[in-house]
């Protein structure tokens, strides 16, 4: 029986417009009054996911930055965080900026770059916060520890960019695409799958009883330790090669459409009446 779904949002749960169909909104709320826990887990910050846990009604803590910060929104309690360390962030910072690779920062509140690009446009189109530019480089910028760093760069630019990044720094910091464009910047020991491993913690919920939808590669530690990891028909081979089943791409409403099936089998659920919600 699952108890806790945990989905991706970009390229997973969100249309190809990054909206929320009002099947998937159906979806997740039946699985919520079926007794099951729904948490978000996503690359994005807070600011950003909120608007999407608000209207589906997510009933447990999310997990944010890839894993390194697992919050709930409704109390703004922290159960989990994990940031890269100062001097760490802005070495990485700097080798990025010597690259030329455009790169946002995100110490705990809002996300900061040096100047606007057509990468700005892009992400800010995706997730409808701003970003702030500050008009000098982030490695001279940073004052404290950075919960995340984001390299945008075209898909080949950014491969070689990860292998040269990976190279350089073999501690202290993981390296993993989100997007063909996304390079996600986290603290080494961080990602989905250690944060879904915490949260089923602190819910009281079994491994084998945790589902797990996603499509990147930052997806694939948390498909790979969830009982039943989903990936989607759109995932890159690394998820697929993990998870126990593919579901259909997200702008066929796959998150929605696995769900419907297993709660249809009474596979989803099983707390006390009234405990999903």
């Amino acid at each position: 029986m699952i108890r806790l779904i945990a989905t991706d949002l970009d390229d997973t749960l969100l249309d190809a417009g990054s909206r929320l169909t009002d099947r998937s909104l159906r979806a997740l709320r039946r699985a919520m009054d079926a007794g099951a826990w729904v948490t978000l887990s996503s690359g994005r910050m807070t600011e950003a996911m909120a608007p999407f846990a608000e209207a589906i009604g997510v009933n447990a803590p999310m997990i944010l930055y890839n894993g390194a910060l697992i919050q709930d929104h409704r109390e703004g309690r922290t159960y989990y965080s994990h940031a890269i360390p100062l001097e760490t962030a802005r070495a990485v910072a700097r080798a990025i900026e010597e690259m030329g690779i455009y790169l946002q920062a995100y110490p705990g509140s809002g996300y900061f770059c040096r100047k606007r690009t057509k990468y700005t446009d892009l992400y800010e189109a995706s997730i409808r916060v701003p970003c702030e530019a500050l008009g000098t480089p982030l490695s001279a910028w940073m004052a404290g520890d950075m919960v995340k760093m984001l390299a945008i760069a075209e898909p080949g630019i950014i491969d070689d960019a990860q292998a040269c990044l990976r190279e350089r720094f073999r501690e202290g910091v993981c390296f993993a695409k989100s997007k063909p464009r996304y390079l996600e910047i986290v603290r080494a020991g961080v990602d989905k799958g250690r944060a879904i491993e915490s949260l089923a913690g602190v819910l009281g919920v079994a491994q084998d009883e945790v589902m797990a939808f996603g499509d990147g590669q930052n997806d694939a530690a948390m498909l790979r330790w969830a009982g039943t990891g989903v990936a989607m028909d759109n995932a890159v081979d690394e998820c697929k090669r993990v998870a126990q089943r593919i579901a259909p791409a997200n702008t066929d409403d796959g998150v929605a459409q696995v769900i419907e099936q297993m709660l249809e089998a009474g596979e989803i659920g099983g707390a006390a009446a009234g405990e999903g919600r």
